[in-house]
């Protein structure tokens, strides 16, 4: 009888812990002063971009696939239009292609931050062509939008920056600290060309970042988490990327005489085998982080799971990895892209291969991944590293720069919650990790969130209003980082 009391005191406490915890789970929303309202002319941003996708700068991976005219044609066309901001900056161009731009400073001891975007984008696919509204590199500014490949991904946000320097520069401002813009040339191929060489040349000059800030997070619907706002979820750690090739080899020979197993046979074993045994998943920091800050806005039940972690953690790890958006956020992932085998019907394929692209969770490794996916396998399935990043480091939310960041989204999009988030894509803002304190990733532009199926996409567009809020958005944070 004694034990029943302990256990049913001991349930009780543990019940009065949890709701002492939910109960003083307060909502958070980084701090934001009310924003000055800034005149902006919405025409000639809209216009200034449609001129940028008009240059068709279709990212390489190897330097004689870059169209050089398109490339250089940009360049002359944003040294044409943002004409304060080249008088003013000191430029330079990394290998033929990538810009660097220095905003000198009074004389502030804090370190230079840098704001990046890339000019390249994917191609746009011929046989979607009917799915366009506008052509894909027209740039038309229609229905309220400015329509193309790259309004999204990503001139929309180069073209926002810029505009927020020369808008800055109009009305006389000077920054106390050093500020750098680089903008690559090759991030849909991964960055090497351009970004990497960025990083080598700030690194020969002796720079050390604050922070740096890409592409990234968005602002989104919070309804499906339980949330009644947006969220405007920044970027503080990337998911680590791998290509593999698996292989299986057999003698061949006619299809009319099949063997048990074939190679194609074998290789699609494998592959069900990677899809039916994943890697576990785990409350990595970047989604703890998240926990801590939209916890107190979830509703019954998810407020308590997300404010008594210490003992709900397998149930939110479940209700996650149930559903693949969820799953991205709690383990490393595994996505069969590219199949090839015989060269005809008749014929058994003596090679099969697949492509298989995995984003690795930051409590996973390349190492780990591997080892995971040849006890999978078996020993008969041959495994080849194609490319393979680990995860980056997880950017604090408690410095500074988190704060600048945070606080100048509270400003501009004040009905949203913001939030920490692990980012589940890939950038080059990677390579900045040895010579930045912090890295953020957000996307400042509203419509994203209706939008975001259209990049890489048909039909890609920004709205014109949430372009100008996007420029409005880096006009606050540079005044911001300045204080």
């Amino acid at each position: 009888m004694i034990f029943v009391y302990a256990l049913l005191a001991l349930l009780a406490l543990l019940i009065a812990v949890m709701s002492v915890n939910t109960i003083y789970k307060r909502p958070q929303k980084a701090d934001g002063k009310p924003p000055e309202p800034i005149a902006l002319d919405k025409n000639m941003i809209a216009q200034n971009l449609s001129g940028m996708i008009r240059f068709q700068t279709i990212t390489s991976a190897t330097e004689d696939g870059i169209d050089s005219e398109a490339f250089l044609g940009l360049h002359r066309y944003i040294e044409k239009t943002y004409p304060l901001l080249h008088k003013t900056l000191h430029k330079k161009v990394i290998n033929a292609y990538s810009l660097l731009y220095k905003w000198t400073g009074t004389g502030s001891d804090k370190k230079p931050y840098l704001m990046m975007a890339h000019m390249d984008v994917v191609p746009a696919d011929d046989r979607t062509a009917d799915k366009w509204a506008y052509p894909p590199f027209s740039g038309a500014v229609e229905q309220g939008y400015v329509w193309g490949r790259g309004a999204l991904d990503m001139k929309g946000q180069l073209a926002a920056i810029l505009e927020s320097v020369e808008h800055l520069l109009e009305q006389g401002f000077e920054p106390s600290r050093d500020i750098y813009i680089a903008i690559g040339h090759d991030e849909e191929s991964m960055g090497e060309m351009g970004a990497q060489k960025i990083v080598a040349h700030l690194i020969k000059e002796g720079v050390s970042l604050d922070f740096v800030i890409d592409e990234g997070g968005v602002v989104m619907d919070g309804a499906p988490m339980g949330i009644k706002a947006k969220i405007a979820t920044i970027g503080i750690c990337e998911k680590g990327y791998a290509d593999l090739r698996l292989i299986a080899e057999s003698s061949g020979g006619h299809a009319s005489r099949p063997p048990r197993q074939t190679a194609v046979g074998a290789l699609a074993a494998a592959i069900t085998a990677l899809e039916k045994k994943r890697m576990k998943p785990t409350l990595n920091e970047p989604l703890k982080n998240m926990m801590d800050a939209v916890g107190g806005h979830l509703k019954f039940p998810l407020n308590v799971i997300a404010a008594n972690l210490f003992i709900t953690k397998p149930l939110l790890l479940a209700g996650l990895g149930a559903g693949p958006t969820g799953s991205a956020m709690v383990r490393t992932t595994a996505a069969p892209t590219m199949l090839t085998g015989s060269s005809a019907p008749n014929v058994l394929a003596e090679r099969a291969e697949a492509i298989v692209n995995f984003r690795i969770s930051p409590d996973d490794s390349v190492e780990k991944l591997l080892k995971h996916i040849r006890k999978t396998v078996g020993k008969h399935i041959i495994v080849q590293i194609i490319q393979a990043y680990e995860p980056s480091d997880v950017s604090s939310t408690r410095s500074d720069a988190y704060q600048v960041v945070a606080g100048t989204i509270a400003q501009v999009f004040s009905d949203c919650v913001v939030t920490p988030y692990l980012m589940v894509a890939a950038t080059d803002s990677r390579w900045y990790a040895p010579i930045a304190d912090g890295i953020y990733r957000f996307i400042p532009f509203r419509s994203v969130s209706e939008d975001l199926s259209t990049i890489h996409a048909a039909g890609e567009r920004v709205h014109v209003d949430s372009l100008c809020e996007g420029v409005a958005f880096f006009v606050r944070l540079v005044k911001n980082a300045n204080e």
